[in-house]
């Protein structure tokens, strides 16, 4: 299995109803700091709008920063551009920069995450979570996602191989 590559999107509105800004901080640490905390030295990429480049990297220190120049376009276009760079047979991840992450948590998906498997994400109950990991091979589904959807569609894809791990266990 290779290694996964987590893609952080940071590029949207920068705030979602009911959560901060991705840059603004929460006693002294943002949502986006605290979340590449959580990845420790995996490889990363944040996707941002080009006037917060250098916050996000300040915030962000170890990943790669990727710009969105059109971040107007949606949560589906920020996940194409940094696929973009990212080479063809790698297996990515897809995470909110303002969404908490466990450490734990992703490193039992990432331990539910095989050859066999195409997407794997938490569920709670019968709501499925974040982060969402994804195989290269799901990759030509999620290119397929116009401008406005969310991944949703392409982990629910009847084509590919699920793992919902239950939050219990995530």
């Amino acid at each position: 299995m290779s290694q996964i590559v987590y893609v952080v999107l940071a590029s949207g509105s920068l705030t979602r109803e009911g959560f901060v800004s991705v840059f603004e901080l929460i006693d002294g640490v943002s949502p986006l700091a605290r979340v590449a905390q959580a990845l420790g030295e995996r490889e990363a990429f944040v996707v941002v709008p080009p006037e917060r480049i250098d916050i996000a990297c300040r915030q962000a220190p170890l990943a790669l920063t990727i710009v969105n120049d059109q971040p107007d376009r949606g949560l589906s276009y920020s996940l194409k551009v940094a696929l973009a760079a990212l080479p063809a047979d790698r297996n990515f991840a897809i995470l909110y920069g303002d969404v908490p992450l466990r450490t734990d948590r992703l490193e039992r998906l990432e331990n539910a995450f095989t050859d066999e498997t195409d997407v794997v994400y938490p569920i709670d109950g019968v709501n499925p979570g974040y982060p969402v990991l994804f195989s290269a091979r799901a990759r030509a589904i999620v290119a397929t996602l116009a401008d406005g959807d969310t991944i949703d569609q392409a982990r629910d894809h009847a084509d590919l191989r699920h793992v919902a791990v239950p939050s219990q266990q995530a």
